[in-house]
């Protein structure tokens, strides 16, 4: 009884501390997934660029225009950047106006090639197709939808092969320039890292860049570029600048002129360098709180080796050797340890559960058990029992048989 009184709080102590590192590198690895999750959806290592204001080397009045980019242009850069492995146009229309069967819904008319679901990782839903080679090259009528258009036009209904209607105003609403177009696609919804106006697939029409041209000859100011590896990227920025700077007069050694409206491989550097942070913060935190079990159980083992003195002493004096009676203790205290972190594990894995099954607010990710992640708990508990478990039966095996027998403390 008196060892039992000793031992449940000890193993409550380590419960509980295994318990807390679980969950908390459960909520880490949750987040961490979701993040990786989102970006992954959208495309990891490529740039959305915007052409910004031309800083020319004549004081013009170019130098406070804003840049206007032709199919010539892409092609310039194409040729022009060899660090550049493969680029698209995102030539926009901002909310124009589509309607179908007497719904109406404002999206974005965006002009791309083939490439671009390649290097922005475009997911499709069944039955659908993107945009090909002889779209292009025939300049057809055709628009892949994004999932929050098809939801406003169509709901549940069917809608490949249907016809939109397209209204662009070109800034003049007395004379719009009205379209049709047939979907021959839609988007799949998918969380996106970025943010909802520039990288958002949700209220998108997609179609041929060609055919964007036609239906809006304006020029356009963004383009998706995916370098040949991240170590790439900057030298693919300064060669897309040369050509451009060339082309339309400015000073190519400006950075302003070439601005990275979201940058897939910078956000991944920064999820790895974030998410290995917090790693290194749950490795100390969770040394900290099981540290302070191995005290419980390095003290309540001493405590336990104490009153069993005499008990060791007629052991030894029988014949019994050091090295049994250093066995039989640590590893009594060992597996008081590795119960109470099973214990522990049972626990965290229940709060994982809750947290997962209620309504955390915006912005927090449910936390995410995996196997593969206990192992963190599981290496410092291993570190803590074993090393709470030897010195007390050092002690114990190294009991004098004469003082023992005479009732001597430790």
């Amino acid at each position: 009884m008196r060892e039992a009184r000793r031992v449940v709080p000890m193993a409550a102590g380590i419960a509980w501390g295994v318990a807390s590192v679980f969950v908390l590198v459960a909520v880490g690895r949750g987040f961490e997934a979701t993040q990786r999750g989102s970006l992954e959806a959208l495309g990891e290592s490529f740039v959305l660029l915007r052409v910004n204001r031309a800083t020319a080397n004549r004081g013009d009045v170019r130098s406070n225009a804003f840049v206007r980019l032709e199919s010539e242009d892409i092609e310039a850069i194409a040729a022009g950047s060899p660090s550049v492995e493969s680029l698209s146009p995102k030539a926009n229309n901002w909310f124009i106006r589509v309607s179908y069967g007497g719904e109406l819904s404002r999206a974005t008319a965006v002009g791309v090639e083939p490439t671009y679901s390649d290097i922005v990782n475009v997911q499709l839903e069944p039955g659908g197709r993107w945009i090909d080679a002889n779209d292009i090259e025939q300049e057809l009528p055709i628009c892949v939808i994004g999932y929050g258009v098809r939801e406003t036009l169509f709901a549940d209904k069917p809608y490949l092969g249907e016809q939109l209607e397209l209204v662009f105003d070109r800034g003049n609403i007395e004379d719009p320039l009205v379209r049709r177009v047939r979907i021959v696609g839609a988007i799949s919804e998918l969380e996106l890292a970025g943010d909802e106006i520039y990288t958002s697939h949700r209220n998108v029409v997609f179609m041929p860049f060609t055919t964007w041209e036609r239906m809006s000859p304006q020029g356009f100011q963004f383009f998706v570029m995916r370098p040949k590896s991240a170590e790439h990227k900057r030298e693919a920025l300064a060669e897309i600048r040369a050509v451009l700077g060339r082309r339309h007069g400015f000073d190519a050694s400006s950075e302003n002129t070439l601005v990275p409206y979201f940058d897939a491989i910078a956000r991944e550097q920064e999820i790895n360098s974030i998410f290995g942070g917090l790693e290194s913060f749950l490795i100390a935190v969770g040394a900290l709180i099981l540290l302070l079990g191995a005290v419980g159980v390095a003290n309540v083992t001493l405590i336990s080796v104490s009153a069993r003195t005499f008990e060791f002493g007629l052991r030894r004096a029988l014949g019994c050797k050091r090295r049994w009676i250093f066995t039989q203790v640590f590893f009594e205290a060992a597996i008081v340890c590795l119960f109470s972190g099973a214990l522990g594990f049972g626990l965290g894995f229940l709060g994982v559960e809750f947290l997962g099954s209620v309504d955390l607010p915006e912005g927090f990710a449910a936390p995410r058990a995996e196997f593969a992640g206990a192992w963190l708990p599981g290496a410092l508990l291993f570190i803590v029992s074993t090393a709470a478990a030897i010195w007390p039966a050092a002690r114990a095996a190294r009991v004098s048989v004469v003082e023992a027998l005479h009732g001597a403390a430790l």
